[in-house]
């Protein structure tokens, strides 16, 4: 019995020597595999990399430097958060796990989700360069950067010796329309030898210093109207976010038998009232000399050759809710004389207009919704009313934009001041927005939209579908810090005019703008 227990105990001894020989072995190889994963990485073999990483694991599940790393290398950003989420179980105290769950949510388009991974990240870590800077370059993709400058304005407080912390400070404020305070932050950034500092420093004073802005503009239509306006404007910032400008404009209307000419002088002040807020208000004068007669028969009107002071004002609200999908509402009222004919100006035709447009996010679309309400006058006719309403639904795919569209538009009654008045214009086309931006040196931007359009005439019958289109762009070209040159195309091809403006059942149109920005720097 002696020997017997002897040798079960040589055996168990034997046993437990080979297993561990066995499990140092695995540790061993496990070792190898990651310091050879490390070292694909290191020198940029993606694909070795994530092999070897994935051998580690099959050895080691609970090996996170592992788990890290397949996260980064994975081509699934799912797959990519999931391990990411593993690795933060086996790691909690570590503030870059956080960190890199937070960056991919808000890539994902998760942008609340992600701020909550950085303010774990910032539980751990309360003073980490890293995780407060992070967290504003996540505050400006998701489109606050009222609350990126907030925080980077607080970091650099602490920390005035950061460069890269004034940069993205300047940044911030330069989206946010404060040019005067990014000036600032850009000079700190620049006396730290940031790189291309010192050329947002220029860009940030040229944008808060007083601008001069000469410019001419020329349309043409199917009636023969021909529109040509020349002038300039000038603007000064009187505090960051509000400017005040005043412009003088000459106007010159005509067709092959008579033509208007007319001086306008306006003033205009802009203003951000607050994150995500801006307003506008402009107002003027319009003089038209007495120089022509219409030759289309018009009904009575008061005046027998003198002059015409017209007055006009517009006012524009716009807000948009925090984050880059955030609700917008767009408001605009209006009142201005309908300068596109001699006819219309010589039947003193003014409209007064409201409009509201309401953009909310529909899962990964937008629903944009507006409505408008109107009055045209003139003399020797009763007040004519018009409403309209729009829908569309937009598939914002970063700078493009696709959507599809309907207009209804009608007037309550038919004019013969020289505008075309339907009882109903009806339109439904697909459109296309894209831009590439505005930091480039040449941006460009264009709206175009193609469909079917249907008229009703007052007393008429249902008309018949016919084809529509229309185009807008829009190119500027930044003539350095102090210089922009823009120039704006728009063109029509419709039975009834975008703004009414038509003595015809059908009208084409084409306008062109043009215009140098130069800031007095």
């Amino acid at each position: 019995m002696t020997h017997v227990r002897a040798i079960r105990a040589i055996a168990a001894a034997a046993l437990l020597l080979g297993a561990t020989a066995g499990a140092q072995s695995t540790i061993l190889t496990g070792a190898s595999v990651l310091q050879r994963a490390d070292s694909a990485w290191a020198s940029g073999d993606r694909r070795r990399a994530r092999a070897l990483y994935a051998e580690v694991l099959a050895h080691d599940s609970t090996q996170s430097r592992a788990v890290f790393r397949l996260a980064q290398l994975d081509e699934s950003e799912q797959r990519s958060l999931a391990l990411y989420r593993r690795y933060i179980a086996l790691e909690p105290g570590d503030a870059w796990g956080h960190m890199a769950e937070g960056d991919l949510l808000a890539r994902l388009g998760h942008w609340e989700e992600g701020l909550v991974a950085y303010a774990g990240a910032g539980a751990i870590a309360p003073g980490e360069r890293d995780v407060a800077l992070g967290r504003a370059r996540l505050l400006e993709r998701a489109g606050r950067p009222h609350e990126a400058a907030a925080e980077l304005a607080a970091w650099t407080t602490r920390h005035p010796d950061d460069g890269e912390a004034w940069d993205l400070l300047g940044r911030s404020q330069m989206r946010s329309g404060r040019p005067r305070a990014a000036a600032g932050a850009f000079e700190n950034a620049s006396h730290r030898g940031v790189p291309g500092a010192a050329l947002r420093l220029n860009a940030a004073r040229a944008a808060s210093a007083p601008s001069v802005t000469p410019e001419a503009a020329s349309l043409i239509d199917s009636d023969g109207n021909r529109s040509t306006r020349f002038g300039g404007s000038i603007d000064v910032m009187l505090m960051d976010g509000v400017r005040l400008g005043g412009g003088l404009q000459r106007h010159l209307i005509a067709n092959d038998v008579d033509q208007e000419q007319g001086t306008d002088m306006l003033a205009r002040l802009t203003a951000r009232m607050a994150p995500g807020v801006s307003a506008s208000i402009e107002g003027g004068a319009m003089q038209f000399d007495a120089a022509g007669r219409p030759g289309p028969p018009s009904p009575p009107a008061p005046r027998t050759g003198e002059s015409w002071t017209a007055f006009h004002a517009s006012a524009r609200l716009r807000a948009r809710a925090a984050g880059s999908n955030g609700a917008s509402l767009d408001l605009r009222a209006e009142r201005a004389p309908l300068a596109f004919s001699p006819a219309l100006l010589f039947n003193r035709v003014t409209r007064s207009e409201a409009r509201a447009m309401v953009e909310v996010p529909l899962a990964r679309m937008r629903l944009r919704g507006s409505g408008r309400v109107g009055r045209f006058e003139a003399p020797g006719e009763p007040a004519n009313g018009r409403v309209g309403a729009e829908g569309a639904l937009v598939l914002p795919l970063g700078g493009v934009q696709p959507s599809l569209q309907y207009r209804l538009i009608g007037f309550e009654r038919a004019s013969a001041a020289g505008y075309f008045a339907p009882r109903r214009a009806e339109t439904a086309e697909g459109g296309l927005y894209f831009d590439n931006g505005d930091e480039a040196r040449l941006s460009f931007a264009a709206d175009l939209g193609a469909g079917a359009q249907r008229v009703m005439d007052h007393g008429g019958g249902e008309g018949e579908w016919s084809p529509a289109w229309r185009a807008w762009g829009q190119a500027v070209l930044a003539i350095g810090p102090s210089r922009f040159w823009y120039v704006e195309v728009e063109a029509y091809d419709a039975a009834f005019a975008p703004e009414g403006v038509t003595t015809a059942g059908h009208w084409r149109s084409l306008s062109v703008a043009s215009g140098l920005r130069w800031s007095m720097r």
